[in-house]
């Protein structure tokens, strides 16, 4: 696959499939953050279940992306019991995502998620495959 990049010209030669799945998989948990943090979402079935189809669809649409799954912590969100206020917006620590970039020879499962013993959401590679046995 990585040969069959167009853009794979723009960066560095010494930049392996495996470095570049990494980074692959750091932009698509960044765009996925930063891009549905603050989305107005209700606490209810339909709302849910279209917001967290729509992450996993339009994040698997960007180059390289095997698969995206979404789970969304619904306990801090409120809404969906009526009136034109009744809404909150998506935040950072109701997110876990995950990510699977293949990038030639090499597949990472890469993970946002809100970490309580740091009190951060942090984005982080779960796992690195090699896929050169693959190839043969």
């Amino acid at each position: 696959m990585g040969s069959e990049d167009p853009a794979k010209k723009y960066f560095h030669p010494s930049i392996t499939d495996r470095e570049r799945a990494i980074f692959e998989a750091g932009i698509a948990l960044g765009a996925l953050y930063h891009q549905f943090v603050g989305l107005p979402i209700a606490n209810r079935e339909d709302v849910l279940k279209a917001v967290k189809e729509a992450i996993e669809k339009t994040m698997s649409l960007q180059p390289f992306r095997e698969k995206v799954e979404v789970r969304l912590d619904v306990s801090s969100i409120k809404g969906g019991g009526g009136g034109p206020y009744d809404y909150s917006s998506l935040k950072g620590d109701a997110i876990d995502a995950r990510v699977v970039v293949r990038y030639g020879s090499a597949r990472v499962r890469a993970r946002v998620r809100f970490v309580e013993e740091l009190g951060f959401n942090l984005m982080y590679v779960e796992d690195v495959e090699d896929l050169e046995s693959e190839q043969d």
